[in-house]
């Protein structure tokens, strides 16, 4: 696949190198140049049959508009790369962070419905469960700044 890309290379630099000879000619053209100048220019349409030659060997090759945008602004277009890779780490961490949250409720969850449905109420791991519940449902509701005071847990020390 690179050799593709090399070849293709290889012959736009020719190319650019027989334009940049074509404007030296024509810049200071002289009567007597004429056959140098006809010579650039059957080297140039040579090099265009040889790009489009190139062109059919990458056919399936296909480039982000966004990549064209940055060449057009003088940017670099490796930087669309490296945007596009922080973008896409940036969404993992997001999604991640996601994930790792439904794991934590699920897991909540599940323990709480294990303790519930193995403890009494009336014991101290019952009222717990009860302030648990409690403190689910204002969560739920959208109340998380409810005070912290779990039963037998007293605030007068402070």
């Amino acid at each position: 696949m690179a050799e593709k890309f090399d070849h293709l290379e290889e012959h736009l630099e020719k190319f650019v190198e027989n334009i940049r000879q074509l404007g030296i000619i024509v810049s200071d053209f002289q009567p007597s140049s004429q056959a140098g100048l006809n010579q650039k220019l059957n080297f140039i349409v040579t090099g265009l049959q040889d790009i489009d030659k190139c062109r059919q060997q990458l056919h399936d090759i296909t480039v982000p508009l966004e990549v064209f945008e940055y060449i057009d602004q003088g940017r670099n277009p490796q930087l669309y790369t490296k945007e596009c890779l922080e973008r896409a780490l940036a969404k993992n961490e997001q999604v991640k962070g996601k994930i790792d949250t439904m794991k934590i409720l699920s897991l909540e969850h599940h323990l709480l419905h294990k303790v519930a449905t193995t403890s009494d109420l009336s014991s101290p791991t019952g009222h717990w469960i009860s302030y648990l519940r409690t403190m689910r449902g204002l969560t739920s509701a959208g109340m998380r700044d409810a005070p912290f005071s779990p039963p037998g847990a007293s605030c007068e020390g402070h």
